[in-house]
């Protein structure tokens, strides 16, 4: 009996706050109570941009059958255009919530990420850092991105690479802390599981509704995908578009998943109801060759949407290519998330 109710029990984490903001944690077993965790049932912060979903006449889906819908996240009036304004939503609200207002994250030269949390740190007065992976000497001569970052009011800091990739250590964290008097610490890309709960947003009642037959998406960290499958709640099929090298993309959105949700077994559910397509990546993160740049030019001389190079023009590619492989595609209707990240085009361009 004892053992019955071990495995119906469902584990809420307590945070309590002591002195000086000191967070201490506990955990408690509630016997044969199944709920979400409280992060999953956030509402949508107000006021958030809308964005718009459009039929998109262009030849290669109309010669494979498929009706193709653009979510035209790209186009959204906000200081954060694309995924990034759902992705930082409650980030930002929780930097809101410190003592001192402060927004630390991470990213590189040309980083999607950097540009629009810099420019909606500037949009509402909040105070924010970048830590950027690079060296002085190429902070001296900055990006164009970087350089919009400065001009938002954001704090650049340069760390090696070295020290880059131990981000993610508490050490690390706590030293950020420490340097910067406290500021609310986001994950690179606006990850994690405010990001993920921020993304769900992107799926509206409508597209519950009336059900897509797919929707796809490209990934980098996987926490805008693992957005989408929760809002989906399996009512389509989920292509993901893997535009990183060698990098285990489905254990990355159950990783974001469980973030989320402090359940694995239901993020590995939902993680493994999606189709990954890996190799995607066009021969590396940021890696535009020329095939793909004359991929761009076709589609936007078609459509007169933008793509960028790093992440969605990827996506759609790899999406043709499965037309091509599959007629199973045929009077499909089908969603495709354009998730902005046009800035960073000034790196090829």
């Amino acid at each position: 009996m004892l053992a019955t109710a071990l495995t119906t029990m469902t584990a809420l984490e307590v945070v309590l706050f002591g002195k000086n903001n000191v967070s201490l944690f506990a955990i408690v077993k509630v016997p044969r109570l199944q709920i979400a965790p409280h992060v999953a049932n956030l509402p949508r912060m107000e006021p958030m941009p809308d964005f718009k979903t459009e039929r998109v006449t262009w030849s290669a889906a109309e010669d494979t059958g498929v009706e193709l819908w653009v979510r035209r996240l790209d186009a959204v009036d906000s200081p954060a255009p694309g995924n990034k304004a759902w992705k930082l939503m409650y980030h930002v609200e929780r930097a809101l919530l410190q003592p001192q207002p402060a927004l630390l994250t991470f990213g590189g030269a040309w980083s999607n990420h950097l540009h629009a949390t810099a420019a909606l740190g500037a949009s509402i007065g909040l105070r924010t850092i970048g830590v950027v992976r690079a060296t002085e000497a190429e902070l001296a001569h900055p990006t164009p991105t970087l350089q919009d970052c400065t001009d938002f009011g954001m704090e650049l800091f340069p760390i090696s690479r070295s020290e880059y990739n131990e981000k993610e250590a508490p050490f690390f964290k706590a030293w950020l802390r420490d340097r910067f008097d406290n500021p609310w610490i986001v994950p690179e890309g606006g990850s994690g599981a405010l990001g993920v709960m921020g993304c769900k947003h992107l799926i509206k009642n409508t597209d519950l509704e009336r059900p897509w037959d797919a929707v796809v998406v490209a990934a980098g960290t996987g926490a805008t995908a693992a957005g989408l499958l929760l809002g989906l709640k399996g009512t389509a099929d989920m292509y993901v578009a893997n535009v990183l090298k060698g990098f285990d993309a489905r254990a990355s959105i159950e990783h974001q998943l469980n973030l989320a949700l402090s359940d694995s077994a239901w993020s590995n559910e939902l993680a493994s109801g999606c189709t990954i397509w890996n190799g995607a990546h066009h021969g590396g993160f940021g890696k535009i060759p020329e095939s793909l740049q004359s991929f761009i030019g076709g589609w936007e001389a078609e459509t007169g949407i933008a793509l960028d190079g790093v992440y969605t023009a990827k996506a759609l590619y790899r999406l043709l290519q499965a037309w091509r492989e599959d007629t199973d595609w045929n009077g499909r209707r089908v969603l495709f998330f354009h998730t902005g990240g046009l800035q960073g085009n000034r790196s090829w361009r």
